[in-house]
């Protein structure tokens, strides 16, 4: 199965989040309301009966790191230059407690001798992705608008971490938490 830990969102700062983007900006792959997650860490393609292994990494990160606030502000793009390929939002408020919620599952994950994308984690929310078939004009008109485009600030209490599942598909993935781990009450 193909698997990611996340910070799931709650489905009303998901739709608003989700609408920011102008509905006349072409060429955007936008990503579904149900969809917008944190990402802690991508796994990718995981042996089934390595779930527990990863749930159990999950587990022991959640137990350290304590609820939190987490606020989202201001749009951007990866690459910074040239063509985007993935339009977000930053992180505004919180990110030295994703940053160390992802480092936490990423040891836990490597304590197990589990695959994942183990690159620094570079904390955001993304909106959309740019298809490689869109036109230069289309790209650059995207850039252009993420310039000027004044994203709301949103904001929420992380209170969980979440074991997702991604199924790929041609109407575009589904995401399934498998298993939802607390944050500490501390």
């Amino acid at each position: 199965m193909r698997l990611f830990v996340a910070i799931p969102l709650p489905p009303d700062l998901a739709l608003r989040a989700a609408a920011i983007l102008p509905p006349s900006l072409p060429a955007l792959r936008r990503v579904k309301p149900e969809n917008l997650h944190v990402t802690l860490a991508f796994l990718g393609w995981t042996p089934d009966e390595r779930l527990d292994d990863v749930t159990n990494a999950a587990c022991e990160a959640a137990a350290d790191v304590s609820r939190f606030e987490l606020a989202f502000a201001g749009a951007g793009r990866f690459p910074d230059r040239g063509r985007p390929r993935v339009v977000w939002i930053g992180i505004a408020d919180g990110a030295s407690s994703v940053v160390q919620l992802g480092a936490r599952v990423s040891a836990g994950l490597r304590s197990r001798d589990l695959k994942f994308d183990d690159r620094p984690l570079a904390p955001h929310l993304t909106l959309a992705r740019v298809p490689e078939d869109a036109s230069s004009a289309e790209a650059k008109t995207v850039g252009a608008a993420l310039e000027t485009l004044a994203a709301p600030r949103l904001e929420f209490t992380v209170g969980e971490i979440a074991v997702v599942q991604s199924v790929l598909s041609p109407k575009g993935p589904r995401y399934t938490a498998l298993v939802t781990v607390p944050l500490a009450h501390k």
